[in-house]
Parts: structure tokens; sequence; C-alpha cells
């Protein structure tokens, strides 16, 4: 009678692949050709496949990474998994999107390190045989951060529209006083230099509409932008709310190289830079803009640094620990709590930085207020390009 413990795999390998199978996130290997090595039963469930055989042996960019969300081919050669192992480029916490067998698309938090074979006891030397995956779903939590922003930006729309409405009001009402001017006037002369105002006043209307639409404009990819241009545009929105608040707005320029970025995205982060600062000046005072060429200290990237700085009230310290998370506001009354976290997740996008520094005036006898310093590359670092996801 055959003995059928023969068919059975070694202990060892049954526990190797039990461990793996007990883990809730989902964890597949590849070899240095990107084919498949292992895969847990967490992984099979969240790709739609039955059985390891259908996916070990196959070169997994092609199973399950092979194309961007919108369409376009994701070349192997930029798969962020086998530059773990090609280039040393291990990932943690990177928001990337997968596809199941059926096809269809779903978003994961990955990370991945290279499997080092034959390492000395200090964690040198050994020779790298592959890369390991591991991820989870988080579907469901960028849909629900998606309702958010789409939330948070229906409230910058309340917001601005008050701002746009006192903007838009004091040249409407020039113009009716020059039309009542023109109306009865007997002299052409002035007749001209009547409707030559009101021709100005009706433009500053339309350049308010259309920096109104810009910053609601939806892009597919970064653009050419001039900051210098845009800064300006949104300060002209809170003119009239900066003057009734006997606030002084500075803006300080340097000479600005153009910028590949998102331009209604940008728009949204700097009126929510600027209106925080307007908010927290009650009693007025002085507000500096500065926006200059920069290098990034940490990447040596060249790059934009916009600096906003007012004399407000500050932040207290138990909220500059939570600055940048959800449902975290000091504007309790009209606040939501969404808008320095979705200006992080913008900068972020951009590969930018954003900085807070703050202090009340409890802390201290001298200056007082809030800083916020934003850094913007010049361009996307290929191939993480803005409009595909990064790491985190």
């Amino acid at each position: 009678m055959p003995d059928d413990r023969t068919n059975l795999a070694p202990p060892e390998q049954l526990s190797w692949q039990a461990l793996l199978d007990s883990a809730g996130e989902g964890i597949w290997g590849v070899d240095l050709d990107g084919r498949c090595t292992f895969v847990n039963r967490s992984a099979l469930a969240m790709l739609g496949y039955e059985d390891a055989s259908e996916l070990i042996g196959r070169e997994m960019h092609a199973m399950v990474h092979h194309h961007y969300p919108d369409g376009s081919v994701y070349p192997s050669a930029e798969c962020v998994v086998y530059n773990v192992f090609r280039k040393s480029h291990a990932v943690k916490n990177y928001v990337d999107h997968l596809f199941r067998k059926d096809g269809s698309l779903f978003w994961t938090e990955l990370s991945a390190q290279p499997i080092v074979d034959g390492r000395d006891a200090e964690g040198g030397g050994g020779v790298v045989r592959g890369a390991v995956v591991t991820f989870r779903d988080v579907t469901q939590a960028r849909l629900a951060e998606a309702a958010l922003r789409r939330s948070e930006k229906l409230a910058a729309v309340g917001q601005l529209a008050s701002s746009i409405a006192h903007e838009i009001n004091n040249p409407l009402e020039a113009i009716t006083n020059l039309l009542y001017l023109i109306r009865t006037s007997t002299s052409l002369e002035a007749v001209q230099t009547f409707a030559t105002v009101a021709e100005a006043e009706l433009a500053r209307v339309a350049d308010i509409t259309i920096q109104t639409l810009r910053f609601h404009r939806q892009q597919s990819a970064a653009a050419p932008l001039d900051l210098a241009e845009t800064m300006r545009s949104v300060l002209r929105l809170y003119t009239s709310r900066f003057t009734a608040r006997k606030i002084e707005a500075k803006l300080k320029l340097g000479t600005l190289p153009t910028a590949l970025l998102f331009e209604g995205e940008i728009r949204q982060v700097l009126n929510n830079l600027l209106r925080n600062a307007y908010d927290a000046m009650a009693r007025g005072g002085s507000m500096h803009v500065r926006i200059r060429s920069a290098v990034s200290p940490r990447s040596g990237r060249p790059g934009i640094r916009i600096t906003v700085a007012d004399e407000g009230t500050g932040f207290l310290p138990a909220m500059r620990m939570h600055l940048f998370e959800p449902f975290h506001t000091s504007k309790e009354a009209t606040g939501t709590g969404l808008g320095l976290w979705i200006s992080k997740g913008i900068v972020d996008k951009h590969q930018g930085t954003i900085r807070m520094r703050s202090r009340l005036e409890t802390e201290c006898r001298g200056s007082h207020g809030t800083v916020f310093v934003l850094w913007l590359p010049l361009q996307p670092e290929s191939p993480a390009d803005p409009a595909k996801p990064r790491a985190t």
C-alpha cells in the first residue's frame, strides 16, 4: 500500500506558507525577472484569484499592474515594485492601484522590500534575489477622502462667494453712478471720460469672474503656471475684505521660473492660506506674502518657495500637533477642519512640502502670528507624475 506521506510538503514549507496565509495583508514575492515566487491567501482574495498556481511563475506586472488608471500603458520599466530590486528603491506605504483578475481596478497601500540572500551577522553583504510586496485595499478610504475633498471644495465656494460679492459690488456701484452721469451729462468730453472709467470697472468685474472660474478648473495634467500672477489674482479676491479689516497685504516677488502645476488645485491652496491668515487677523495688521526661487534642502531639486506670514492670533500648541489632520480646526463656528488637510494632500501630489510655525501673544512679548512655508518643484520627478499615484 503506497505511503501518502510522500506527497506531503516538508513541515518547514507548510509552516512558511501557513504563516503567509495567516497574515491579514496581501503578500507576494517576485524574482529578478518579475515572476511570482509566492503569494498568500489574502492576496489571492483581493486580486480575485482562486489558486496560487494562477500566479506562481507568471510575470506579476503584466498580471496586476499593466495600466495606469487613465488607461495608458504602465511600462514595467517604471514599475515601483520592480525598481525595488532593479534600482534599490524600497517603498513604504505607497498608494497605488492594482487590477483584479476580472480587470477591475482597486486602490492599495503597499510596501516593498528587496529579498536578500546570504547577509552576514551585521546585515551587510548578501545577494538580491527579488522583492516581497505587502499591500492592503484602501479603495473605500480613498472614496471617503474624495467625498471629504468635495465637501471642502463646496465650503470653499461658500467662503469665496462672500468675498466675490464684495469685490463685484464695488465696481457695479461705480458703473451705476457712471451711467447716471453719462445720461445726464451735456459734455461729449465728459461722457467719453465717464465711459472710459466704466469700461475699466467692467474689466475689473470680468477679471474677478475669470479668476473665480480658474479656481474651479479641472486639469488632467500639470501645465505651466505663472505663480506670481496666480497669487496676485487670489489676493485681488480679498481686496475689499482686507481694506475693511485694515489688513495690509505686502507682496514681494523674486524672479520666478515657470512651474508645471495643477492651476485649480494650487489656487485652492493659496486661497486657503490667505483665508486662514485673514480669519486670524480680526484686529488687522500686516500680512507678508513672498514668492521666490528656492532649492529643496532635502533633495536639492529646483523649485519655488511661497511664504504667507500673518500677525494674527496664532495656533494653540494642541492644534499644532494635528495641523494637517482632518476635522481639526481653530474656527469652531465656521471651519470644516479640512482645509489644511486637503492643502497638504495637494502639495504632496505635486511632490512639494508645506510647513508651519506659530507663536501666540501669550508665548512671547515680541512678534506673534503664523508663518506657512510652501515649496513646490518646477516639475514632477519622473516617472511619478502628479497625475499618477506616488508614495505618501
